[in-house]
């Protein structure tokens, strides 16, 4: 017990001192997703011309959204938050209507920074997001409106650039979403690049720097 005990105390002066050293940051991004349904999840799906036409279907092009929070430890980076994509194509059969849903998704994600002169640096990261479907959008089935719960996940593969505060990405995703089509729920196997521009609206370095600044400044003003 007596083990058990010091065991967990060392563990968590050791995850106390590394979060000291640690940077937190909170973010935000805006940018534009490139989407394309590859195939469907069932190969014997793809058998009929119906099935031909949709995956010669044209690149869906929709805005993307994000906020994430960041752990920064030495070159390491670990984030989560939640973002907005939406997937689908951008047209549907026998029309021009696009046939898309929008999901709201949380990451994690876990990056690698290399650091380059003058503020520069690249951070290469790679993680999972799952979400849900908040809304269809162009073509939908009346009960498309009534709730149901539709899964996205996707790998992600994704190379960012920093200088100070500002960052400019992009994000390679592979996942899998669920479609509603005629009576039937469908997996769709699909991918997508992320191009996004972010700022970082908190920064606990800057915060600390900021707040030394003002002691110093009160300190400087008593004598």
């Amino acid at each position: 017990m007596k083990t058990k005990i010091l065991y967990l105390t060392i563990l968590f002066f050791s995850f106390y001192h590394n979060s000291s050293q640690a940077q937190h940051k909170i973010s935000a991004y805006g940018g534009w997703t490139a989407a394309k349904i590859q195939v469907y999840s069932n190969p014997n799906t793809q058998k009929s011309p119906i099935d031909q036409e949709l995956f010669a279907f044209p690149i869906l092009h929709k805005p993307y959204v994000a906020f994430e929070y960041e752990y920064d430890w030495k070159k390491l980076r670990l984030s989560t938050g939640l973002s907005t994509t939406i997937w689908g194509t951008s047209a549907s059969w026998g029309g021009s209507l696009q046939w898309a849903e929008m999901y709201l998704n949380i990451p994690t994600i876990a990056g690698f920074r290399f650091d380059l002169p003058k503020n520069w640096n690249i951070t290469l990261e790679s993680g999972l997001e799952t979400g849900i479907r908040l809304t269809p959008l162009g073509v939908y089935h009346i009960d498309d409106f009534e709730f149901r719960v539709r899964i996205n996940v996707n790998a992600i593969l994704g190379l960012e650039a920093n200088w100070k505060q500002f960052r400019l990405g992009t994000r390679l995703q592979v996942g899998l979403t669920t479609f509603r089509r005629f009576n039937d729920d469908i997996w769709f196997k699909h991918s997508g690049i992320t191009t996004y521009i972010g700022y970082t609206i908190w920064d606990s370095q800057i915060a600390k720097e900021k707040r030394a600044k003002r002691l110093a400044k009160k300190q400087a003003d008593k004598i």
